[in-house]
């Protein structure tokens, strides 16, 4: 890597880190003055909580961080003359840019990976933690229908991945064809396992003389092949529970034809995959529209300026997801469109400055 570059990413990844960690600690801070009444007194539960509050507040404070980096960086660079003297040796405004811009693109890309993983469930536990309740809290009285089935679930246990009493109901349009209760299943290979099962079996035609109910009794039978625990927990409508990337993806496939809604599942994937990336590509516009000495400029007003123009945009893409989680409008023009707009227009200024 050339000197130059090295010097604009080093100088960019340390704007990005003061911004970041300041905005995560007074994020951090704002939210123990709101809470501090309902934080538990033991000691391990508020270090808990400080953490996972620190992790939440990642999805706001990230993006913004990336964008507001470039403009710190940039103004720095303005200030000492040393943009200008990078233009006069040749360097084009794109090779100034690139190493910033990967990096951002690069930080994002970890970011939506931790969404696969139970970073994604921090909020979640946060607030289990001021609500004093237990993060492996049972789900009860479910009822689903899955692969043409009607499924009762007593109670399910999403962390053990077990199931206390259940009963399939397979139907065939609308005859009931068969019953199946279990005390207990436990999901195992994608699939689960009921113990010691009690199959009934109804005739196809109730006649006199014709063969009556069929009683069944297996010790394992596999059953409901992709009906994870997650989807379940998801589906309830009494639990308010976060997604990961791969939960929200497992949603979408288990009930897509099932008749069920499928539209905050949707809106979970794209705001956890999608539009994390709205912020490398603001960077690039941002980056070429910022000035580029400070002799015709006030330096101070333009960064106020593309710091208002980055929380704005913050906001309405914010907005337009929060519209999109009710649905208002549908999710692939309130999360996906504005993001394509966004590299779109950045594209077209790479290009123009080639």
């Amino acid at each position: 890597m050339k000197l130059f570059a090295r010097y604009a990413g080093w100088l960019y990844l340390k704007s990005f880190l003061i911004v970041f960690l300041s905005l995560e600690l007074f994020y951090v801070g704002i939210d123990l003055l709101t809470n501090l009444k309902d934080i538990p007194s033991s000691a391990n539960l508020q270090l808990l909580y400080i953490g996972l509050t620190a992790l939440t507040a990642v999805s706001y404070v990230l993006p913004i961080s990336l964008v507001f980096g470039i403009i710190i960086s940039h103004i720095n660079m303005v200030r000492s003359n040393e943009l200008v003297s990078f233009y006069a040796l040749g360097i084009s405004k794109n090779n100034v840019i690139i190493t910033p811009f990967f990096m951002a693109l690069f930080i994002t890309c970890i970011y939506v990976g931790l969404n696969f993983t139970p970073f994604a469930y921090a909020y979640d536990y946060q607030k289990g933690i001021i609500n004093g309740v237990n993060f492996n809290r049972a789900t009860t009285d479910s009822f689903l229908k899955f692969d043409g089935k009607f499924i009762y679930i007593k109670e399910l246990n999403p962390l053990e991945k077990d199931i206390k009493n259940i009963v399939i109901f397979d139907v065939n349009q609308t005859e009931l064809n068969s019953v199946t209760f279990a005390k207990s299943a436990y999901f195992k290979d994608n699939a689960w396992d009921l113990i010691d099962a009690n199959i009934t079996t109804l005739p196809k035609i109730f006649k006199v003389g014709n063969d009556g109910l069929i009683l069944q009794n297996k010790d394992h039978l596999n059953t409901l092949k992709g009906f994870s625990p997650k989807s379940i927990q998801s589906a309830n409508q009494n639990e308010k529970v976060g997604l990961s990337i791969g939960d929200a993806f497992d949603f979408m496939l288990t009930f897509k034809n099932e008749g069920a809604s499928i539209n905050s599942a949707k809106v979970a994937f794209y705001t956890l995959t999608i539009a994390p990336f709205f912020a490398p590509f603001l960077l690039l516009i941002i980056y070429y529209h910022l000035p580029t000495t400070g002799r015709f400029f006030n330096l101070a007003l333009a960064s106020f300026i593309y710091v208002l123009i980055t929380l704005i945009t913050w906001g309405i893409l914010f907005v337009l997801a929060r519209f999109s989680a009710t649905g208002v409008i549908v999710a692939e023009l309130g999360i996906v469109l504005p993001v394509i707009c966004i590299l779109s227009y950045a594209l077209y200024l790479l290009k123009a400055h080639r």
